[in-house]
C-alpha cells in the first residue's frame, strides 16, 4: 500500500526507510522496554512488512530523524495501533498524541474508521494514561478484552468515533 506522509502541526508520520535504521536502532532498545515490547527492531520490521500491518516512522516537522514508530493496521471499520514508542525526552509533550491522531483522522479519511482499538501491557501504566488521554477506554469482555500472551496479559484498549 502507498502511503502518503501525513502532516501535523508538530509531528509528521512515514513509512520508516532503509536509511532509518542506524537512527531508530539508537534508541529502540529503550523505548521497546518501557513499552514492555519484546520484539526486536527487526521482528517488528518483518511483521510489518507483511499485508496486514504497516509500520510508520514518527518525525518531529522539519526534520528527517524519527523520534518514534508506531504500527497499525485498518480492517473491516477498524484502525487497530499494537505498538507506539518514542525517545525517551520527547515522551509526555503530546508527539504521540499528535501522531495517533493523524493516523486516526486519515484512517477516518481513507478507509472510513470508525472505530478504533488500541494494545498496551498492562504492566505500563503510563502506556495505559496515555491512551486514556486520548479517550480510550478498557474494552469489556464481549469487545476484545484481555488477550493472554505469555506472561504478560495484554489489553485492548478502545474508542469509537463521535460520529459512529
Amino acid at each position: 500500500m502507498r502511503f502518503a506522509p501525513l502532516i501535523g502541526k508538530r509531528v509528521s508520520l512515514r513509512p520508516i526507510q532503509h536509511e532509518d535504521v542506524d537512527a531508530i536502532e539508537r534508541w529502540y532498545g529503550e523505548a521497546a522496554q518501557a513499552a514492555f515490547e519484546d520484539r526486536s527492531l527487526e521482528e517488528l520490521q518483518s511483521v510489518a512488512s507483511g499485508e496486514a500491518a504497516c509500520l510508520l516512522a514518527i518525525e518531529r516537522a522539519g526534520e528527517d530523524e524519527p523520534i518514534g514508530l508506531v504500527e497499525y493496521e485498518t480492517s473491516d471499520g477498524w484502525l487497530a495501533v499494537s505498538f507506539i514508542a518514542l525517545v525517551k525526552h520527547y515522551r509526555g509533550w503530546g508527539h504521540g498524541s499528535e501522531a495517533i491522531r493523524l493516523l486516526e483522522d486519515w484512517a477516518m479519511r481513507q478507509w472510513g474508521a470508525k472505530r478504533f482499538r488500541a494494545e498496551v501491557d498492562v504492566r505500563n501504566g503510563l502506556g495505559l494514561y496515555f491512551w486514556l488521554r486520548l479517550g480510550y477506554r478498557p474494552a469489556g469482555k464481549g469487545e476484545f478484552g484481555w488477550q493472554e500472551e505469555g506472561e504478560a496479559a495484554r489489553m485492548a484498549m478502545v474508542r469509537t468515533h463521535d460520529n459512529a
